[in-house]
């Protein structure tokens, strides 16, 4: 893996190393931040070996759309299709559940804000049949109580669980929402760390700068199984 933006350095004395990164992005406006990042990532950061990417909870498909003007063979992965556009073009699309699609073989996974649709066995086994070898990028809400951007909720109440810290978001009832699971858990920034650990990866590279939603804070991660 390699990066060319600025603030980088380590942050040693746990089991997974932990590594920032700034990246320039043109403007604050989320829909620009997220594809600026990702574009930015996959030119600068990842190196794969095989230029193939899966694109899990892939939705609208723009972020596929986006790796394969940069040269990818992209494979887009939804358990719904209300959201896919009319015209594909080279991408390949699956329809499947998450919780039980096998991502090997890919050069690259990328699950950009799905990870935080999940409660936290689904999100752990994700993210380890995902640790096979090839870099992971994650963009997902993180729980971050100075940027909750609501008026004070019932489900922004920080609980513990399973080693973890977080909140439980109730999931709705839409194209965007998850299947199945009526709540999902959104980790605070060091039990999302700790969830990385635990799954497996060696190395991971935080995104600067944080970003917001409608919700809170969300955030890019690299990871190196």
């Amino acid at each position: 893996m390699s990066g060319d933006g600025q603030g980088a350095g380590a942050v040693h004395g746990r089991a997974i190393r932990v590594d920032r990164l700034t990246i320039p992005v043109p403007s604050d406006e989320i829909a620009i931040h997220r594809i600026a990042t990702f574009v930015h990532i996959l030119k600068h950061v990842v190196a794969p070996e095989e230029r193939t990417l899966v694109d899990l909870g892939a939705g609208h498909c723009k972020f596929s759309v986006w790796a394969t003007k940069l040269g990818y063979a992209v494979t887009a992965v939804d358990g719904r299709t209300e959201r896919l556009p009319d015209d594909l073009g080279s991408i390949r699309f699956v329809q499947a559940d998450m919780r039980d699609y096998d991502p090997r073989g890919h050069g690259v996974v990328a699950m950009l804000g799905l990870l935080y649709h999940l409660e936290l066995g689904d999100q752990e086994s994700l993210l380890r049949r995902c640790c096979y070898g090839a870099p992971v990028i994650v963009e997902t809400q993180v729980h971050v109580p100075e940027m909750v951007a609501d008026t004070p909720q019932d489900w922004h109440r920080l609980i513990e669980r399973d080693g973890y810290q977080g909140v439980d978001f109730p999931e709705g009832d839409n194209p965007m929402a998850s299947i199945g699971n009526p709540t999902s858990f959104w980790h605070s920034e060091d039990s999302m760390i700790r969830l990385f650990e635990r799954t497996g990866y060696s190395a991971v590279t935080v995104i600067d700068p944080i970003f917001r939603s409608v919700y809170g804070a969300r955030r890019f991660y690299v990871l190196t199984p």
